[in-house]
């Protein structure tokens, strides 16, 4: 059975007092700490959603910022606009072409309240000839192993120029290189001598590619409704989660508890949220999700989330969303491999749904009793649960089935 995790590279940077001022983030897709063969575009989205949308940058960096890489091609798209500016810092990779257009775009992000690093520099012809570059850069990582010293030397005059640029000495390895960048007025530090790339691991939630080419098909319309969205997000358990985490790890001044997708939707706006899920399309949609048994899980979370919702709206209750949200993370520690008290901080769901996936008692618990005693056949305490919530077991019997039929996309949408 495949091994459904995702990883993360992550290699501090330390300040001239030792303190770690950032994290560099690195695409890893296994255990092995080396770059794979893979573009430079999918593995900073990969990156991006790895880090933002499933573990949380609160999880991987601790609070200081992440140095992400990023292409020429990245660099034109608007991808860094779903990012937060306080804990980012964009990297340009060393053989992106400084054009005007480019310029122009660091410009943009840069007023946007962004960080911006050149990567690996040399003392190329581009850089001297668009000596603009450095009047909005923040950052030269100057390569400790490469570089040699009549090199490093020309770097610093040529450098001097620009008083405001923190200079970043990575590859550094031993103490001597380490005690020569201290001489030479380096600010920041990087390399093995230091500490090398540490692998983060999590599990990842795997998707329903036809809601994602749904979702695709729904940015081609003319007209687009948050209902809409909202009941196409609601059948997919990874991006739901993932909006969730996305409102928790970026700057959104908004409450932290959530009671429905579309409150969620709302609040962070809908052309913030098609963004956001643009980005999680080109990450998702290539892949091959063929773990049986989180497949599984997923699809049982799905089908007790219907049948919650529709329970609870033949109850007449006023906060069946909170019921649907309730049954679609009742399992999201098992999906996830990690205990509740490692997931449920990481979601801004409402107290009642928190309670609920607690284990404490609340108006949601005896629905979900009800469910769970379905699934493992325990028809008395079908009986009794079904008796003392006053619902009519041929009506259980029925949302059941409309549940089981939604979960496997038979049934087309909510009534």
């Amino acid at each position: 059975m495949e091994d459904y995790s995702i990883f993360i590279g992550r290699q501090p940077i330390l300040g001239r007092t030792g303190n770690i001022y950032a994290y560099e983030l690195l695409y890893r897709n296994s255990e092995d700490n080396f770059f794979p063969d893979i573009n430079p575009e999918q593995a900073t989205i990969s990156l991006i959603v790895n880090t933002f949308l499933t573990i949380g940058v609160d999880q991987v960096t601790s609070g200081v910022p992440s140095f992400i890489n990023f292409s020429g091609e990245l660099l034109a798209q608007d991808l860094y606009m779903s990012l937060d500016p306080d804990q980012v810092v964009i990297e340009i990779l060393e053989d992106v072409v400084i054009t005007p257009s480019l310029l122009r775009r660091l410009q943009q992000i840069k007023e946007a309240g962004f960080r911006l690093a050149l990567d690996d520099f040399t003392l190329q012809d581009q850089y001297v000839n668009q000596s603009q570059l450095f009047e909005i850069v923040d950052i030269i990582k100057v390569d400790f192993m490469h570089n040699s010293q009549e090199e490093m030397a020309r770097i610093k005059t040529f450098l001097k120029d620009y008083p405001h640029l923190l200079l970043l000495a990575e590859k550094v390895e031993t103490e001597a290189e380490y005690q020569m960048a201290l001489k030479s007025g380096y600010h920041l530090f990087q390399g093995y001598f230091f500490a090398k790339p540490e692998i983060i691991k999590s599990a990842e939630i795997p998707v329903n590619t036809l809601v994602h080419l749904q979702i695709i098909d729904y940015f081609q319309k003319g007209t687009q409704s948050i209902s809409e969205l909202t009941d196409l997000i609601m059948r997919d358990v990874s991006i739901s989660y993932k909006l969730l985490r996305f409102i928790n790890s970026l700057a959104f001044d908004i409450p932290r508890r959530i009671s429905s997708i579309k409150q969620a939707i709302v609040l962070i706006g809908l052309n913030e949220t098609k963004r956001w899920l643009q980005v999680l399309m080109l990450h998702d949609l290539g892949k091959d999700l063929q773990n049986g048994r989180v497949t599984a899980l997923v699809e049982l979370s799905l089908r007790r989330a219907r049948i919650l919702e529709l329970l609870a709206k033949y109850k007449r209750k006023q906060n069946k969303d909170e019921y649907f949200l309730a049954g679609m993370f009742s399992l999201i520690d098992a999906v996830m491999g990690r205990t509740w008290e490692d997931v449920l901080p990481l979601l801004s769901l409402s107290e009642g749904i928190i309670e609920t996936l607690s284990g404490k008692e609340t108006e949601i618990t005896p629905y979900l009793q009800l469910v769970e005693a379905i699934e493992r056949f325990e028809w008395k305490e079908v009986e009794r649960l079904s008796i003392e919530l006053g619902i009519p077991k041929t009506k259980v019997s029925e949302v059941y089935l409309q549940g089981l039929r939604w979960s496997q996309g038979i049934e087309e949408g909510f009534n």
